[in-house]
């Protein structure tokens, strides 16, 4: 296939389905990294970035989950 040609309709399904099966995993693996056992594992007296270090994490983790979950989305708006 060259780079003028579009792609087949085989080819362009099996891409968004495996987006969509992605953006299926995406609120499980949030759920686990957002789970209590889990956010112990930073629970320290720490400071970072002036902030004590479960907040840097909960709201990092947070904002990663948002920002794949909108590059998800444009992807399967395009495909």
């Amino acid at each position: 296939m060259t780079d003028n040609e579009p792609p087949d309709l085989a080819e362009r399904a099996y891409r968004r389905r495996k987006i969509r099966d992605a953006a299926l995993i995406l609120p499980l693996l949030g759920a686990f990294l957002l789970a209590s056992p889990f956010i112990t594992v930073f629970a320290t007296d720490g400071m970072l970035f002036g902030l004590p270090v479960p907040f840097v994490y909960i709201f990092g983790v947070w904002i990663l989950l948002v920002i794949a979950a909108r590059r998800m989305a444009r992807r399967l708006d395009q495909s």
